[in-house]
């Protein structure tokens, strides 16, 4: 298993008992306060244009970088894509809504629509720090000049925009939320805000000083920031849906709010709202749009219903949509076939219950024991879940090591093999038998999945208990927690 973005990943087996071993994901590598390249001269002329109508270039991103029109917008091809990685974090339209960028968590910028390739943009190669893209008001295919913000706060120019200055920044703090440029920069005075976790608004650029935004001190619930066209006004938004003026703007009604639960991902305003009435949209974890204000209401074109998928709204002339990861405790998964139950170690029926005796949660140490329940159920013993199994806490050790007598499942006893071969396991496989097994990961630790089948030759069907909804999927793929299989354990 693993925490999203930076921490742990757990339990490694030994001869005869399985061991809780936590180990870091990823490694620090300095965050500078400027990427390279920053400082260009750009030509005065460069300036913003009036904003066009976004309502119809308006898209959401997915977190596996699919890009799909909001409404009537046209479809835009994108360049990158990664299935069932969830590393795309935030997207980015120029001004008339030809094209831009989809960030991924390392800070990468790949190409949407009309847009050239980024030479100059910033990167943290494997590790999750990249928070949002946001274009330059006076930006466009042929200038493609943007912004990068970091979890510690840190702007980083890209495409030949200038560095600015007196932004918010919080070293080895990964609490910024997201960024908004004022519409009236030009490459000679660049100014907006950065918006903290706890609902902070920060200016930096010379932007005016505002102090009556929402604040939640200690509780990391701010989801997004947007800019209505009068300077220094806006709204932010908490994970629970609400929208909160600062700057004199006017009160909005959020139309779809979830108090309690942290089901929200971004915001972006009606760039044709009028003055008096403002508008915009916010965007749900499961991809859906829901209008406030003066907007009229739009029909997204993709829908993950119970899937923490969507990442951020992405538009034209809007300044930016946010960006957001995938949460660490998932809603209830209900995946029942004949095969038998699917569980996630993260759903939050038993996230945080704890493994036995240790202090350790179920959602940082529980992909063995969420495998070994499914296990259990497979052989019909339906009443099994990962809550259940952690609470024999004979069955552990007080560090979280888990017993071989978990194992004994009645009438199936237990085969393990600490060097098992891909023909081991696909002969176990081949006859109906399930199979986990262990990998070590590229970032350290390990991480178990249960393979249910055979694809082909080459390949297995797997339930994988960290990722989101991964039920019969394929073991191969371009995923996080795939590595080297080290051992197995197969039931006759």
């Amino acid at each position: 298993m693993r925490e999203r973005g930076s921490v742990w990943r757990g339990l490694l087996s030994a001869p005869f008992i399985a061991i809780a071993v936590l180990a870091p994901l990823a490694t620090a590598f300095g965050l500078g306060l400027f990427s390279p390249g920053a400082a260009h001269t750009l030509a005065a002329s460069r300036v913003a244009r009036p904003p066009i109508d976004n309502q119809n270039h308006l898209y959401v991103l997915d977190g596996w970088g699919g890009v799909h029109p909001v409404g009537a917008s046209p479809p835009l091809a994108t360049t990158a894509s990664w299935p069932h990685k969830d590393i795309a974090q935030s997207l980015a339209l120029f001004p008339d809504g030809t094209g831009g960028y989809v960030m991924d968590a390392w800070g990468r910028l790949h190409p949407v629509g009309i847009a050239p390739e980024i030479t100059d943009g910033p990167a943290w190669p494997d590790w999750n720090i990249a928070r949002e893209v946001v274009m330059a008001p006076w930006s466009s295919s042929a200038n493609p000049a943007g912004y990068v913000l970091d979890g510690w706060g840190g702007v980083h120019p890209f495409g030949g925009a200038p560095g600015v200055f007196g932004y918010a920044y919080w070293p080895n703090w990964d609490i910024a939320r997201g960024m908004v440029l004022n519409p009236d920069s030009t490459p000679a005075s660049v100014s907006g805000y950065t918006l903290d976790g706890f609902g902070g608004v920060h200016p930096f650029g010379g932007a005016p000083v505002v102090s009556d935004f929402a604040y939640w001190p200690n509780h990391d619930i701010a989801r997004g920031i947007t800019l209505t066209s009068v300077a220094g006004s806006g709204y932010t938004l908490d994970g629970y849906g609400g929208i909160h003026p600062f700057g004199g703007a006017h009160a909005v009604a959020s139309t779809a709010t979830w108090p309690g639960k942290d089901m929200v991902d971004g915001i972006i305003n009606w760039t044709s709202a009028p003055l008096s009435a403002p508008g915009g949209w916010v965007l749900d974890r499961e991809g859906s749009v829901h209008a406030y204000g003066s907007a009229p209401a739009l029909i997204p074109s993709a829908h993950w219903p119970g899937f923490d998928l969507a990442r951020g709204f992405g538009s034209a002339g809007s300044g930016g949509g946010g960006g957001s990861f995938e949460q660490l405790y998932l809603r209830p998964e209900q995946h029942r076939d004949g095969w038998g139950v699917y569980y996630n170690q993260r759903d939050d029926r038993w996230a945080n219950t704890g493994v036995g005796p240790s202090p350790w949660p179920i959602w940082k140490v529980g992909c063995l024991l969420a495998d070994l329940a499914m296990v259990y159920t497979h052989f019909g013993y339906t009443g099994v879940t990962p809550a259940t199994v952690a609470a024999h806490s004979e069955w552990f050790a007080m560090n979280g090591e888990i017993m071989n007598a978990a194992f004994s499942i009645p009438g199936h006893p237990a085969t393990f093999n600490r060097r098992p071969t891909m023909a081991w396991i696909a002969s176990w496989l081949r006859g109906g038998h399930p199979v986990i097994v262990g990998m070590k990961l590229k970032g350290g630790g390990t991480h178990f999945v249960t393979l249910t089948g055979l694809s082909g030759a080459n390949d297995f069907w797997t339930n994988d208990p960290w990722e989101q909804n991964a039920a019969h999927v394929l073991f191969s793929g371009d995923w996080f927690d795939r590595g080297q299989v080290y051992e197995a354990i197969a039931f006759s």
